[in-house]
């Protein structure tokens, strides 16, 4: 859904909190839609992001994860900015698919 410069996006979570459970599967399994502005860096948003979903990271070890490719995104870019990171993202209105808020792997963006 896009309208201006925003863009409505469903947001899921991924608890990977705990290294050593190895059945995370991204939740709510009904993901609410959140409303990114494509002129504001992602850093920015990504409270609102963690609020909505009541995640239970900590917001600063938090980023963006693209479900369809694995693609992290860059917290410190706008979405217009990244265009070429979300090619695909959405396209198959089939396959559900959201951006995920998680721990980055390896604990870098």
């Amino acid at each position: 859904i896009v309208k201006g410069d925003d863009v409505g996006e469903e947001v899921q979570f991924l608890d990977d909190t705990d290294p050593f459970n190895s059945t995370n599967f991204p939740e709510p399994t009904r993901p609410p839609l959140y409303t990114f502005r494509e002129d504001i860096a992602l850093i920015t948003q990504l409270s609102g992001v963690h609020r909505l979903l009541r995640a239970p990271h900590k917001l600063d070890d938090c980023t963006l994860q693209l479900s369809h490719n694995g693609t992290y995104l860059d917290l410190e870019s706008t979405l217009a900015e990244q265009r070429d990171e979300l090619e695909g993202f959405q396209e198959d209105r089939e396959r559900r698919e959201s951006l995920c808020c998680k721990t980055p792997c390896n604990g870098t963006y």
